[in-house]
């Protein structure tokens, strides 16, 4: 990933296997950081797959409506994949962990399938976030290495993004260490 790039660039013009994390407190933020880097790949003929929460996903679709995206006609032409995120983690948790061949097998599967049609796959997801915010921090971890795993395997970007106050000292040294060792 190239590091001097400012943010608005980034999400717009992400390398062909960026993994990228958002850090935010602010929803609004989120929304918009995530309309602006699937919108973009939208109007540019690329696939896109959100991963996330009911509420979240509505701000989202809300916010590329705003933009001029007809969410629901690209999402029956194939164009745009919505998923919810606790379904979709529910398709490859075994006790408590992520296992990488289901894993493989939806997510993998999903942009491959994707990847058939469109020149290239812009990927948000937030199930490593919801696993995160119940405490399954192993999980989460596990989760990000495989989505670095099927990266060398298949070509995407993939923005995620975690519910976490960046100033809070008590995020420092651990949590967010680990977060961006894996970014």
């Amino acid at each position: 990933m190239d590091m001097t790039a400012n943010w608005p660039e980034l999400l717009k013009q992400p390398g062909s296997c960026d993994h990228i994390v958002e850090l935010y407190q602010d929803l609004g933020f989120l929304t918009e950081s995530v309309a602006d880097y699937i919108g973009t790949g939208l109007r540019r003929g690329e696939a896109a797959i959100i991963i996330a929460t009911p509420e979240h996903r509505a701000r989202f679709l809300h916010a590329l409506q705003r933009r001029g995206l007809h969410c629901m006609q690209l999402a029956s032409q194939g164009q745009l994949k919505l998923l919810d995120a606790q379904d979709t983690l529910a398709r490859f948790m075994t006790n408590g962990m992520p296992q990488w061949k289901a894993f493989h097998e939806v997510a993998g599967g999903a942009i491959a399938a994707l990847r058939l049609q469109y020149p290239a796959v812009r990927a948000y997801g937030e199930m490593v976030d919801v696993l995160w915010q119940k405490g399954e921090r192993e999980a989460a971890l596990r989760l990000e290495e495989y989505w670095n795993e099927l990266s060398k395997l298949q070509t995407f970007s993939l923005l995620c993004a975690y519910a976490m106050d960046n100033l809070d000292g008590n995020a420092y040294g651990g949590p967010l260490e680990c977060i961006c060792k894996a970014h």
